[in-house]
């Protein structure tokens, strides 16, 4: 080889290299539409390989290719959205190429393919014409007492016989008293009934605990302009008439200062209120859900509440039972709560091992349902910051940790044998699968040493491990 090929050849591989290095696809045909250049970014494009389309003609491989157009016309374009071939898309260029003399040779197309760019738009479009139908159907029921009422879960029968009962007297014009500890959901109770009730006024929600004894008759009633010094010029509706046609929900109730009981008994009795430095009686129709955790007969023995307006608002009482008394739905509501959070946060849905679910359902939940929820969302964030895919003990609070769990005792729960939630041979079965599970976790998930502690054959055992889908690593 003399030296001038030599440096010919060079030249042509330096071009070669620096083409197949580049992003875009770049394809070279000559005037008979003959492939003579594919670099590498093409081969990954397209999954064409050189050895293949290389002396090919162009249009059986790519039917629709822009190059084509080029050959024909002989004239340039620019930035053109193509599809050169099924479930293929890339934004093209392609440009005649000329000799020295000005004639053209050939043509130079430069892709850059977006069929995942295309596929993910088609994805959202999609994602975004189901989103406004489930607008549509969410605006449909988020009005409607179903919407609250079956944010309220349990496999609990006592508990879902309060629920039904709630949900029959919603449409009833009585006044209720929810009665639970803290943090049971008794105002998720409350807007269930009222949306429930189909009242057509507001849900209006007061918390009596936390409005100051000065600022309580106000709140309720309302007061007409310059009734007091700091008063709006146009006056102030009371939470009652912002209530008008709808519910009224008195949260903590018990906490209402004495001298306020009085008046609004009074309301209660004749069914109209008057604002503060007014005269001017106005009729109300509000129904009234209050809420308490306190005995309000042991105030009334103190004279810290008015005998009279108790039975006024306890015409019918709803118990709500604390989360302790209900152990069965700890692990219904944890998994509520963990898939919601994770959702709201667009984070992957993490797990909540068994041996978690074990301290959950031995702590005592004093917080109840609140606590619950806040518990997850914290072990959630940790867990997402450590990367972690489950929840660890110590991603829990500190005095989580530290809670000894008894597995049998944990498995045999009699409770739920007098509600006929459980029998016999299910409970043995709890029992059967937490075996299976330490032994082989002891073991390294060593199936033949298990079945060999086990005295059982190992056909057996794999029976068993499938039957109760239990998963070799599994916590």
């Amino acid at each position: 080889m003399n030296s001038e090929s030599y440096f010919k050849e060079r030249e042509r591989g330096i071009f070669e290299y620096i083409l197949d290095n580049i992003p875009d696809s770049i394809t070279v045909v000559d005037m008979e539409g003959k492939v003579i250049f594919f670099n590498s970014t093409a081969e990954e494009y397209f999954s064409v390989s050189k050895k293949d389309i290389i002396d090919s003609d162009i249009k059986e491989f790519f039917p629709n290719a822009l190059l084509l157009k080029v050959l024909e016309k002989k004239i340039s374009y620019h930035n053109i959205y193509n599809n050169p071939r099924e479930n293929s898309f890339v934004v093209s260029s392609a440009v005649p190429l000329h000799d020295k003399q000005g004639n053209m040779i050939g043509g130079l197309a430069r892709d850059r393919d977006i069929t995942e760019i295309v596929k993910l738009s088609e994805l959202l479009n999609k994602t975004q014409h189901n989103l406004l139908k489930l607008e549509k159907e969410y605006t449909k029921i988020s009005t409607s007492g179903e919407a609250y009422f079956s944010k309220i879960i349990s496999n609990n029968a006592n508990f879902i016989q309060i629920i039904n009962l709630c949900k029959n007297i919603s449409k009833s014009p009585l006044n209720i008293l929810l009665k639970g500890e803290s943090g049971t959901g008794k105002e998720l109770f409350a807007k269930a009934i009222h949306y429930e009730s189909e009242r057509k006024g507001k849900f209006i929600p007061i918390n009596c605990s936390a409005i100051p004894k000065e600022l309580f008759e106000s709140e309720l009633f309302g007061y007409e302009p310059g009734a007091f010094t700091g008063a709006r010029n146009e006056g102030k509706k009371g939470k009652f008439e912002e209530a008008e046609g709808g519910t009224l929900f008195l949260d903590e109730i018990a906490d209402m200062p004495l001298e306020m009981q009085p008046k609004l008994l009074r309301v209660l009795e004749e069914g109209v209120v008057t604002r503060i430095g007014g005269n001017k009686q106005r009729k109300i129709d509000v129904r009234i859900i209050s809420a308490t955790n306190k005995d309000i007969r042991t105030l009334i023995k103190e004279n810290q509440f008015r005998n009279d307006l108790y039975y006024r608002l306890d015409v019918f009482q709803v118990n709500i039972p604390p989360l302790r008394d209900r152990k069965g739905d700890i692990v219904l509501l944890a998994n509520k709560f963990l898939q919601e959070f994770c959702m709201e946060q667009g984070i992957g849905i993490i797990e909540i091992p068994d041996d978690i679910l074990s301290i959950f359902s031995e702590y005592n939940w004093e917080g109840n349902v609140r606590e619950l929820r806040n518990v997850i969302q914290r072990s959630v964030i940790y867990a997402h910051q450590n990367g972690k895919d489950k929840i660890e003990k110590e991603f829990l609070p500190a005095y989580m940790q530290k809670i000894e769990v008894d597995e049998i005792n944990k498995v045999i729960n009699v409770s739920q044998i007098k509600h006929h939630e459980t029998g016999l041979e299910e409970y043995i079965e709890k029992i059967e699968k937490r075996i299976i599970q330490n032994t082989l976790r002891e073991l390294n998930f060593n199936k033949s040493e298990a079945a060999k502690r086990l005295k059982i054959p190992r056909a057996t055992l794999y029976y068993k491990i499938d039957k109760y889908n239990i998963t070799m690593g599994e916590q």
